[in-house]
């Protein structure tokens, strides 16, 4: 059953003392840049598909609309500087924005470079150590 049918649980998990993310204390696992205000998450585990990522805020909110003035400036700054990061080494044909929140409530943007014979909703796509690496280059430039 999913989280938000459960009322009780639900309301708990998008409190921030409920959230999984923030009862962490620090960044998500699988950080790999921290930007003005979130992390990037990209690991070398399975992937939706191949050059996946994900820009997680680091304030909790759980709609991107919680966030006021320069930080929502700054939230979207930082997901489109994540995104070109990531077409700069998966060079997709097309980059897809995805938000979805329903089992972790806590604003995250999965970032998913698509292209001909990607293989999403194959099953897992892997990433190498030297292909992450390159992402951590390409944000940090």
């Amino acid at each position: 059953m999913p989280a938000w049918e459960d009322e009780g649980r639900w309301q708990a998990l998008r409190r921030q003392d409920g959230c999984p993310i923030c009862r962490r204390g620090g960044p998500p696992p699988d950080t790999i840049a921290e930007l003005s205000v979130s992390w990037v998450t990209a690991g070398l585990g399975a992937l939706p598909v191949r050059g996946y990522a994900c820009v997680v805020a680091k304030r909790h909110v759980v709609e991107p609309y919680e966030l006021e003035g320069e930080e929502r400036a700054a939230f979207w700054e930082d997901v489109l500087r994540a995104a070109e990061a990531v077409a700069t080494v998966a060079r997709p044909a097309k980059m897809s924005y995805e938000i979805h929140g329903n089992t972790v409530p806590h604003l995250h943007v999965h970032l998913l470079p698509r292209g001909p014979g990607d293989g999403f909703g194959e099953g897992a796509a892997r990433r190498t150590p030297e292909e992450l690496d390159a992402l951590r280059a390409a944000l940090a430039s």
